[in-house]
């Protein structure tokens, strides 16, 4: 952490003249709209296959990316504002390592794996999730949970889960159609 990202926070993270509806909205924005965000993706599982499989993409890379964060959090102990007694915390949360976020690496995630395994319209997609990522990410430092650092490498961290997980896709892809030609006519790949 540096003195940039030490001002950088205190400029974000709310002060005591802050708007109760504001605090109620981020507190919101942190606790329950990372949730509502992949609820209301389940109608995709009805639309057909190449949207069961961004989701799957989706899955693979909100996963990846959970691994990841607690991979590095094992290894690296880094404090949260409040155990310094920076700024002001509005949120009750236990002191556990703050780098990198889990929220913004699994928001990253998912807004970049929506946009990257995307049947198409993949710039809509990231309209529609980019914004939900960053308010998920911005409402961290807002209510004094985390440092500008740890939500911007928790992003970072999100876009290469996301990436690993459509390369990931596209290699099982190559696969199965090396299999599938390799089969005689008439045998599916599945089939005995």
């Amino acid at each position: 952490m540096t003195h940039f990202d030490t001002r950088l926070f205190l400029w974000i993270n709310a002060s005591g003249d802050a708007p109760p509806w504001l605090l109620d909205a981020a507190r919101w924005i942190s606790t329950d709209l990372p949730a509502l965000a992949v609820l209301a993706l389940a109608p995709l599982l009805l639309v057909g296959p190449a949207a069961r499989r961004q989701l799957l993409g989706m899955g693979v890379a909100m996963a990846l990316a959970w691994l990841a964060v607690r991979g590095i959090r094992e290894t690296v102990h880094v404090a949260r504002p409040f155990e310094l007694g920076l700024g002001t915390q509005w949120l009750a949360h236990s002191a556990t390592a703050s780098f990198p976020s889990y929220h913004a690496a699994v928001a990253g995630a998912w807004a970049c794996a929506l946009s990257m395994c995307a049947p198409g319209r993949a710039r809509l997609w990231l309209a529609l999730a980019g914004p939900v990522a960053l308010l998920i990410a911005w409402s961290r430092v807002f209510l004094g949970l985390h440092f500008v650092s740890d939500i911007a490498v928790g992003l970072l961290l999100g876009l290469a889960c996301a990436v690993t997980a459509r390369q990931g896709l596209r290699a099982l892809d190559r696969r199965r159609l090396r299999v599938a030609r390799t089969m005689p006519p008439g045998v599916g790949v599945g089939e005995p």
